[in-house]
């Protein structure tokens, strides 16, 4: 399962299709690739609603003293979908092999774009 190409990357913009924060922009901001679930952040004004987790004193080495803390909001990946590099839009991703030329050598690999306007995704 850790093998599996997925269709978004650490630094992607994204549009949360589902849960609480439906129909905001996010970028993520980390992967779990074991449980496919992703940290995210909101971005362009679009605040996603915190995950408030309790910790106990001494439980956790940031906070000794405990209480209520505020993380990030995990989702898991088939909940988002890649916005268009051009539009700014959701929109589905496919991939194309390419022929790139790295030190001297001809190589083919494989890069990400957008299905709406068929753009490169970095």
């Amino acid at each position: 399962m850790t093998n599996k190409k997925l269709h978004i990357k650490v630094g992607d913009k994204v549009f949360v299709s589902t849960g609480v924060s439906k129909g905001k922009k996010a970028e993520v901001i980390s992967i779990n690739r074991k449980s496919l679930r992703a940290v995210i952040r909101g971005i362009e004004g679009d605040t996603l609603k915190p995950i408030k987790k309790h910790v106990k004193p001494n439980a956790d080495k940031d906070f000794p003293e405990g209480g209520i803390i505020e993380k990030d909001p995990t989702i898991h990946i088939s909940n988002l979908m890649v916005l268009d590099p051009t539009s700014g839009e959701p929109t589905k991703t496919g991939r194309n092999r390419k022929e790139v030329e790295i030190k001297g050598k001809k190589k083919t690999v494989s890069v990400r774009y957008s299905k709406k306007s068929q753009e490169e995704i970095s």
